[in-house]
């Protein structure tokens, strides 16, 4: 009867997941997590995830900074004193606020049940809510969500769709929708007119590939230029620039292409990589991946590099963990 329920969080790991389960709380790093860290001073304030625990890396350590087991795919907002992030339940997802030191601020959806775990029940009366990427103005959270619960019998789950979640009280609005296809991680442009999704056809070959979204028309087509499967959108500061993680041969890498499209450029060479996330000042590129012969996702960092051809490029790529097994699903965020 799970079974299309399963199907459904199986396809939001979004190919390479390595999700850290939330099975075992880890809110304070023990002493092999402290010595598989790199202290390398960033700027600013870089997110990420192990074992359903949000961690904070602010100049030059890393710590955990909310979360027990549940806490995944944190975003901070535009100007760095809230973060949106998801908590993980049984049967269902919300979406929810804490502010810069991990104190919680609000709950913006509520897609639980007060019926037993595990239960039929608690499956009909619940929904999943995915992947929170904030609007410029701050006002408001782009997310992938089911506007309805299951239904049928068995039970069967309404595809992710495009929707947006005002941070005063309101009701979620639907942005995008396709029957046919499930919504992924998206990315707004920093001037607001367009965001940038995954779409994955819920067929046997669906694959992800990138969409644009234009925020005037509400049309939806395929990004210019970026090839099949792809995901994990992120702009650079300025807008100018889009990266994104895409199969390239038996690898998974990091690519890089102009925001309104072109010929997509390979930046790293990592082995299986995802997650890519620029520095707010758009100096530096970091992104999660998994080194040849290992089997977790570690952080990675790199210099941006000018070229008097326009052509974007980085330094050689610096290792920051290893062996912590972070979250590739949950991303990274990247703030002042």
């Amino acid at each position: 009867m799970r079974q299309l329920r399963v199907m459904l969080v199986a396809a939001l790991t979004l190919l390479m997941a390595a999700c850290g389960g939330g099975e075992t709380p880890a809110a304070t790093p023990g002493p092999a997590a402290a010595e598989s860290v790199r202290g390398e001073r960033l700027p600013g304030r870089l997110l990420f995830v192990r074992q359903g625990v949000i961690w904070l890396w602010e100049a030059g350590a890393a710590r955990p900074l909310l979360g027990a087991g549940e806490a995944v795919q944190p975003a901070w907002s535009p100007e760095g004193e809230r973060i949106a992030y998801i908590a993980r339940s049984n049967s269902f997802s919300d979406l929810l606020l804490a502010d810069r030191d991990g104190a919680a601020l609000a709950q913006l959806t509520t897609n639980g049940s007060e019926a037993p775990p595990n239960s039929i029940e608690r499956v009909y009366a619940s929904r999943w809510v995915f992947y929170p990427a904030w609007t410029p103005q701050g006002a408001s959270i782009v997310v992938a969500a089911q506007a309805q619960p299951p239904a049928g019998d068995p039970p069967a789950d309404e595809p992710l769709a495009l929707a947006v979640v005002p941070t005063a009280p309101g009701e979620p609005l639907p942005l995008y929708s396709d029957a046919a296809a499930v919504i992924g991680r998206s990315a707004v442009s920093p001037d607001g007119a367009s965001i940038i999704f995954a779409r994955m056809g819920t067929g046997p070959e669906g694959r992800q590939q990138l969409f644009r979204l234009a925020l005037t028309s509400g049309e939806a087509e395929p990004l210019p230029g970026a090839p099949t499967p792809s995901y994990d959108p992120a702009f650079t500061p300025d807008g100018r620039w889009l990266a994104f993680a895409a199969r390239d041969g038996a690898d998974t890498a990091i690519f890089a292409l102009p925001a309104e499209g072109g010929a997509p450029q390979r930046l790293t060479a990592q082995g299986a990589a995802r997650a890519p996330a620029f520095s707010p000042d758009g100096a530096l590129l970091a992104w999660l991946a998994v080194a040849p012969g290992e089997a977790g996702f570690d952080l990675w960092v790199a210099d941006l590099v000018p070229s008097e051809t326009g052509a974007l490029s980085v330094s050689t790529p610096r290792r920051l963990t290893t062996g912590l097994g972070l979250d590739g699903d949950s991303g990274l965020s990247w703030a002042p």
